[in-house]
């Protein structure tokens, strides 16, 4: 897995391939935050009580707001982010598809101007009850592919795909998880005739994706 690092943002393009970007809650120290986000923003941010959460989302939507002002060829703080009904964030009149997920203390960004994207990255911090998580979310199919290797990989892989597929067709996390089936031989994902690709993160995380149209992949590592 090929991860470029980079740290200046403006160089940063997505026009001839799909584009991942990852960081971590260390950018909000780096960040002009007050210059990026919008005065909404920097207030939700201070709601944000967990360890690390708070950089970790402020890092996350400045590398956002920044790398679509560098597309769009605009100043970050003005750009309109509008939420859908189930949450995922779009700018309203673009016909550039991206999403984001945050995990503890890194963050992934995907950006496809071919068509829709989902993102999700994932680190499991060892307490997890996984039997319990896999009966109530994942499928037989998926189940069972848990059991044929080694569980927290198999795990972390199918929970991260079947997120990006729920947000890629933007309808969010829904009841009734098992009846989907984002791994296996007869999947959701290959009906709607989407790719996939599950692979791990610089520092360990486990990332997956989900988009329209096949196409190259870059991945940056903001730095």
């Amino acid at each position: 897995m090929n991860w470029q690092k980079s740290g200046n943002i403006d160089e940063i393009t997505c026009e001839d391939h799909l584009l991942i970007v990852y960081g971590t809650n260390s950018l909000a120290r780096d960040f002009p935050l007050s210059g990026i986000l919008e005065p909404e923003e920097l207030i939700y941010s201070e709601r944000l009580k967990g360890p690390g959460q708070k950089d970790t989302w402020l890092s996350c939507r400045a590398a956002l707001r920044l790398i679509l002002a560098s597309f769009l060829s605009t100043n970050p703080q003005i750009i309109k982010l509008k939420k859908g009904r189930f949450g995922k964030l779009h700018i309203p009149g673009s016909n550039l598809f991206f999403n984001v997920s945050h995990s503890n203390s890194s963050f992934m960004l995907g950006f496809n101007h071919l068509g829709r994207i989902g993102v999700d990255i994932e680190k499991l911090s060892g307490r997890e009850e996984l039997p319990s998580l896999i009966s109530y979310a994942f499928s037989a199919e998926e189940a069972d592919y848990c059991s044929r290797g080694i569980l927290p990989e198999r795990f972390t892989e199918v929970w991260t795909l079947k997120e990006a597929f729920l947000k890629a067709v933007g309808v969010g996390l829904v009841d009734e998880l098992p009846a989907i089936t984002a791994k296996g031989n007869n999947n959701y994902i290959n009906r709607l005739a989407l790719n996939q690709e599950s692979f791990l993160c610089p520092n360990g995380e486990t990332g997956s994706i989900v988009y329209k149209k096949n196409q190259p992949i870059k991945r940056i590592w903001l730095t």
